[in-house]
């Protein structure tokens, strides 16, 4: 017992009030429900414990059930790939919570540099200036118009679980030869009679159950990229900020280095007002490693997670288009009609994932393109050596990458959709 609560122990030592007021500033309760960042306090076990209980009873049986299901309606092939496609989502999230949480220590890391500002500035705290906070204050607004994607992600995805569902209640019992109940929301093979009931209720509660758990994993995923890209963002414009800024902060800062001497009477050339250009050039190169490192930080955290994202979502996306065609040629719409939902309802995941690394990468090169206009000629030759050492370390885009491999940017998203189309036209050559 004191193995187990050493562990629990350790697993909790890093959390405190302020790194979950942050948590829950920016994600509300997602992240302990959808157990991707589950706390292990002492006051929030006996929660966390429950919502563990909820994922390891409710994820791999319907996994199983799935597993067994695709073989038990395999004469239907629409039927067979839709139960594989919720097979894949289920693997997905079942997947991505296990290397969430084997990545607390970034995840609480990137949270605790991000909320206190990446950004030292000699001149005074450059995140109390006006832009700045209004930068700060259009965050909650683009929460909200960034909401709209996963939220109609949700809304296609549950609809392909309710259509088939609400068609087939009819109150007739209708179970294939494999034994099969066809009538239930996800066609499923329960090694008990599952057409009346309570075992009929317990089944239906229980796919809807599954679907929840499903959405809401997958919807924190979504909303943990969109926060930390917008935080990176974030910073990146704060730093464009500081170099478009750099004469008026080096003029400050010379106010407090020198108090005595007028800032007016001082020349560009003044010995003393470069040094203080020098300490502001600096402040931004810290500012700019600070940043890298929390880049790195980021990808190692979406590292795995996105390439299976990149990897499923190719599949779901080639798979739902033979399914379209299958449908078609047998003349049934419903089936066209969710397979399209399901496929655009995945399409609009992955353009989610790759518009997140592009924004990353263009405010990269709006860094690059800002750096070089500045005012050079009025710096003296140190300040230059420095500014091009900086200019160098800039020189080459940041690109987001998932695996390793994989560059997160909207190039890849075209890839996957031309990668899906040869797997349908292969698929469909057969």
């Amino acid at each position: 017992m004191s193995f187990v609560s050493n562990i629990l122990s350790s697993w909790a030592k890093d959390e405190d009030d302020e790194l979950w007021e942050v948590y829950h500033k920016l994600y509300g309760p997602a992240l302990e429900l959808s157990f991707t960042f589950p706390s292990w306090r002492r006051s929030r076990l006996p929660l966390t414990l429950l919502i563990f209980g909820y994922y390891a009873i409710i994820f791999p049986f319907h996994i199983a059930l799935l597993s067994v299901s695709i073989d038990c309606v395999r004469d239907d092939f629409n039927m067979a790939s839709m139960e594989f496609h919720f097979w894949m989502i289920f693997m997905f999230s079942s997947i991505s919570i296990l290397l969430m949480n084997s990545n607390r220590q970034s995840m609480m890391k990137l949270h605790r540099t991000l909320t206190i500002g990446v950004g030292k500035y000699k001149a005074g705290r450059i995140y109390n200036e006006d832009y700045p906070v209004m930068l700060e204050r259009k965050k909650p607004k683009q929460t909200i118009k960034f909401l709209f994607l996963p939220g109609l992600v949700m809304v296609l995805a549950g609809l392909t679980l309710l259509i088939p569902y609400v068609k087939n209640m009819d109150g007739t019992v209708e179970y294939n030869h494999r034994g099969a109940n066809m009538k239930l929301p996800i066609a499923a093979c329960y090694p008990f009679p599952t057409h009346e009931g309570i075992t009929y209720l317990l089944a239906v509660a229980g796919q809807f159950m599954a679907a929840g758990g499903l959405a809401l994993v997958i919807a924190t995923l979504d909303l943990l990229l969109f926060r930390m890209t917008q935080s990176v963002i974030f910073e990146y414009e704060v730093l464009i900020y500081a170099l478009q800024t750099m004469s008026s902060r080096a003029k400050k800062l010379y106010r407090i280095t020198y108090p005595n001497s007028n800032i007016k009477e001082v020349r560009t050339k003044d010995e003393a007002f470069q040094r203080c250009i020098g300490e502001c050039i600096r402040d931004c190169i810290v500012h700019h490693h600070d940043i890298i490192k929390i880049v790195k930080e980021y990808m190692n955290l979406v590292k795995w997670p996105g390439l299976l994202a990149y990897g499923f979502g190719t599949g779901v996306i080639g798979l739902s288009l033979v399914n379209i065609l299958s449908a078609k040629e047998a003349g049934n719409y419903e089936n066209i009609i969710l397979f399209m939902l399901l496929m655009i309802a995945e399409v609009l995941n992955m353009f989610m994932i790759s518009s997140f690394g592009e924004a990353i990468t263009t405010e990269s090169k709006v860094l690059r393109e800002q750096l070089y206009f500045i005012d050079w000629p009025k710096l003296d030759t140190q300040n230059r050596k420095m500014m091009l050492n900086f200019q160098v370390g800039i020189n080459n885009p940041v690109i987001l990458k998932v695996g390793g491999i994989v560059n997160v940017t909207l190039d890849t998203f075209s890839s996957i959709m031309n990668t899906s189309y040869s797997f349908f036209n292969l698929v469909n050559a057969q």
